[in-house]
């Protein structure tokens, strides 16, 4: 499956067509069919001096032209040509979706964040500018280093919009007033009918999934800015390291190895994300509702 969505994602950006128009063995197989319908055109009326030329010369030119559209066809959907081609242009591909990708980060965060994500990227274009100097001698390490530099660049950017999506659920004020709530119930619960306490204790049972939710969120938010805090150091003391090989060398390990972390914090803010979804429990909310209205009505009726 995701070999096919590679492969419908590629085939948008290239024309396979003017491709195979210009590939080498079609360039060669016009040239030899252009050659041969021009030796047909002068060898023909000496050969069969009875044929009208006013005739032969257009059959022969729709001929060649016939047989060159059949030629670029069969390149142009040949299975090997398509693989070369796309092998051609992956880099490009890779590099426009990158960018896009950051792009749709960046329009997502709040001015506050996009004013941490441009001093951020300042300092990592710095750094860019200063291993190219290195490119000449060690052209390999350099460039992996340098595409690596814009990994952290998009893990920065992404790790900004988890912390701006994630809602301000966590503050001092409402986990104070969600724990006066259930302090309130936990009283009324010793005087409760048997009918209110069950439905006390199901709503008591949502307030502690709230909280639970509450301290999950403020913890996060707290892993997610020690992570960006970490980004922004490594790059500055990237920055401010003299250029040379040593350095690059141990640099590119500790890029690695903040990936690594990256990677399994935005794991885990996935996962988050996918329970803040669930934050409210609307299945239990929706039961609670359902207990609520149908005790106010059996009151009523009493």
């Amino acid at each position: 499956m995701a070999k096919k969505k590679t492969k419908a994602r590629i085939q948008k950006f290239i024309n396979y067509t003017k491709e195979a128009f210009f590939w080498p063995v079609h360039l060669t197989m016009m040239a030899i069919i252009t050659g041969l319908a021009a030796l047909g055109i002068l060898l023909i009326p000496e050969l069969a001096p009875g044929l009208d030329p006013g005739l032969v010369i257009p059959s022969v030119v729709f001929m060649a032209g016939g047989l060159e559209l059949m030629v670029l066809s069969a390149i142009s959907n040949n299975p090997r040509f398509i693989r070369a081609i796309n092998a051609k242009y992956q880099k490009d591909i890779d590099a426009f979706h990158k960018t896009k990708t950051l792009v749709d980060y960046y329009n997502e965060l709040t001015l506050e964040s996009q004013r941490r994500f441009d001093r951020l990227r300042k300092r990592i274009k710095e750094v860019r500018e200063g291993f190219k100097k290195l490119n000449t001698s060690v052209p390999q390490l350099v460039n992996r280093f340098l595409n690596k530099m814009n990994q952290i660049e998009l893990s920065y950017a992404r790790l900004l919009y988890y912390k701006d999506k994630f809602p301000e659920l966590a503050n001092d004020q409402i986990v104070h007033q969600t724990v006066q709530e259930m302090d309130k119930i936990n009283q009324e619960l010793k005087s409760a009918s048997s009918r209110l306490k069950k439905v006390k204790e199901k709503r008591l049972r949502l307030l502690e999934m709230r909280m639970d939710n509450y301290y999950k969120v403020r913890e996060n938010r707290e892993i997610i800015e020690q992570q960006l805090l970490t980004i922004e150091e490594m790059v500055e003391y990237i920055k401010d390291q003299p250029m040379s090989m040593q350095n690059t060398e141990r640099e590119d390990i500790m890029i690695d190895n903040l990936l690594f972390e990256t990677e399994q914090t935005q794991q885990s803010l996935e996962e988050i994300e996918s329970l803040m979804q669930s934050e409210f429990y609307p299945g239990i909310s929706d039961d609670l509702d359902s207990e609520l209205g149908s005790s106010y009505g059996e009151r009523l009726r009493e």
